[in-house]
């Protein structure tokens, strides 16, 4: 029923409407079991509270901002991060509360400089995406929740070398984010798993200070496979080695990360690591309320699995000559 008033909750229940108003503010003048079934009702019938008035006796105001550093925005890249917005968003509409999003600068970063709603003192709660979600610091006592990514690279790896590659890079700047060092990690951990030897050369930087992307400095001797930390650098980089004369996957194979198959035009068939967004959405929200709820005082860190895509990117290693 749309637009469900507390007349249509009387109504079903052969009630007042004061009642009604009573049970569901929380006020006395209703018994324990009336204030049950209206409240049942209410819900049955898809009623709004009024957060304001429920927040006003709870001490709350019902809302948690939403970060999310400028740089993962700045580029398409920004459509991996509006997604989880919107899951957390999605999750956090189920509890009542509503989503306040923000972006920081870099400047604001280096100034300290809060965003302004948390300066309004309006959140009970924030969640700093990109630090928080997708990422973690071992350093810091706080939540977290972040993608299994050391374990998704190696199984990716792994894949790159039963197909007989032996020359695998990696492409990412490692120091940029934990989520590309923890990736890196797994590629790392498959080629020693293997006796597969790690040469520098194949470490390619994928971004500048700024965290953008930048021009990327490939090998001379190249390699049969990229492992790339996401599906947009991933992307760029098949655009340049076609450029360069060679074919993918039939020269060179190429990999991504989070299977966002829209994120640019040759997308779609690209070999990737799938990240299930909104899983990871639903965790960061559980924690984050059960903070607020105070059901725990130590701080815990989840991770989600993800599984391999094989798309038409990848192929067997070519014989050398």
């Amino acid at each position: 029923m749309a637009n469900v008033t507390m007349r249509d909750i009387a109504e079903k229940l052969g009630v007042s409407i004061v009642s009604v108003s009573k049970a569901l503010t929380g006020k006395e003048g209703v018994s324990e079991e009336l204030r049950e079934k209206v409240k049942k009702e209410a819900d049955r019938l898809g009623y709004r509270y009024n957060l304001g008035a429920k927040g006003l006796k709870e001490g709350r105001n019902y809302n948690v901002g939403v970060i999310i550093p400028s740089y993962y925005t700045d580029d398409t890249s920004n459509a991996f991060y509006m997604k989880m917005y919107q899951c957390v968003a999605k999750c956090l509409t189920n509890y009542d509360y509503a989503t306040m999003l923000e972006l920081v600068d870099t400047r604001m970063q280096e100034m300290m400089i809060l965003p302004q709603i948390v300066g309004d003192n309006r959140l009970d709660g924030l969640i700093l995406m990109g630090e928080y979600m997708d990422f973690y610091d071992l350093s810091m006592e706080t939540d977290s929740v972040s993608m299994d990514n050391i374990s998704a690279e190696y199984k990716m790896t792994e894949y790159l070398i039963e197909l007989g590659h032996k020359k695998i890079a990696y492409v990412g700047s490692i120091n940029a984010t934990t989520s590309i060092m923890d990736r890196y990690l797994g590629y790392r951990r498959a080629l020693h798993h293997y006796n597969i030897l790690y040469r520098e050369d194949y470490l390619i930087e994928d971004r500048g200070e700024d965290r953008l992307f930048k021009e990327l400095a490939l090998p001379e001797d190249m390699p049969t496979a990229f492992v790339c930390n996401n599906d947009e650098i991933a992307c760029i980089l098949i655009e340049k080695l076609e450029k360069m004369g060679y074919s993918v996957p039939e020269d060179i194979s190429v990999t991504g990360f989070d299977n966002y198959p829209f994120i640019r035009r040759n997308a779609s068939g690209l070999t990737t690591v799938d990240v299930d967004i909104a899983m990871m959405a639903s965790e960061g929200v559980e924690l984050l309320l059960e903070r607020l709820n105070d059901k725990r005082e130590t701080f815990v860190r989840r991770v989600v699995s993800g599984h391999i895509v094989i798309r038409k990117s990848t192929g067997k290693a070519a014989t050398e000559p």
